[in-house]
């Protein structure tokens, strides 16, 4: 017996009651806003980890890149802590769903899929630690200390060198990529805002650092190398 049509009749009523209480948790509670990232990110875990459409689950994973995006542009335009939550949660969910769905043969075969998934969670990665960052350094403790803004430049190029590294020794094109997404913007905000914000030391300890962490990684990445680990 056929269970096509019941499956999607209890995915979409189950999806408008959750959309329901979504409007009135706003609505009637005054629940703030912001709040409402935290509750986007739980409904594209669900959606992710629910495995919808089954024969080509893609509506996690865009649902949840979506998510990270928006939260990340939400969050600079207002600088609210209250979405730091929902930040997290979307890291949380893109991290638990990478590691669920690429054990299985058919979803990395799947260049679409493996594409959103990793960049997803690359996403949210950068937007998330680009927003606690703000929060806890530049307004928190460390606000008056400048080598705060290596921190920043050197995780996200470290963070990618490893996932170039990961990548092409696995032969995953699509980590490597993602990694490189990492490279990428860790090199723009170097080039961008480093360069005019930092001086003295800190401005060639950011240049050496990068340097040092990019040249690694190309060693670690040569075929000499890959063939003795």
């Amino acid at each position: 017996m056929s269970t096509k049509w019941d499956v999607r009749v209890l995915a979409v009523a189950g999806a408008g009651m959750m959309g329901l209480a979504g409007v009135f948790l706003w609505r009637d509670l005054q629940v703030a806003h912001e709040l409402l990232l935290a509750v986007a990110a739980v409904l594209a875990a669900s959606l992710a980890l629910a495995e919808v459409p089954r024969h080509r689950p893609l509506a996690g994973p865009i649902a949840l890149l979506l998510t990270g995006l928006c939260g990340g542009l939400w969050y600079a335009a207002t600088k609210s802590g209250l979405l730091l939550a929902g930040l997290g949660l979307t890291v949380l969910a893109s991290a638990v769903t990478v590691a669920r769905t690429w054990r299985r043969t058919e979803a990395r075969e799947d260049k679409v899929q493996a594409c959103l998934l990793w960049y997803g969670l690359t996403a949210a990665v950068i937007a998330a630690s680009w927003a606690f960052y703000f929060h806890f350094f530049t307004l928190g403790f460390a606000a008056d200390d400048l080598a705060r803004r290596l921190v920043l430049t050197l995780g996200w190029l470290a963070a990618g060198v490893g996932l170039v590294v990961y990548g092409r020794l696995r032969g995953e094109s699509v980590i490597r990529d993602a990694g490189f997404a990492f490279i990428a913007v860790a090199l723009g905000k170097a080039l961008a805002y480093d360069t005019t914000h930092l001086s003295g030391t800190l401005r060639v300890a950011c240049f050496a650092g990068a340097g040092a962490l990019m040249l690694g990684g190309a060693w670690l990445s040569s075929p000499r190398t890959a063939r003795s680990a």
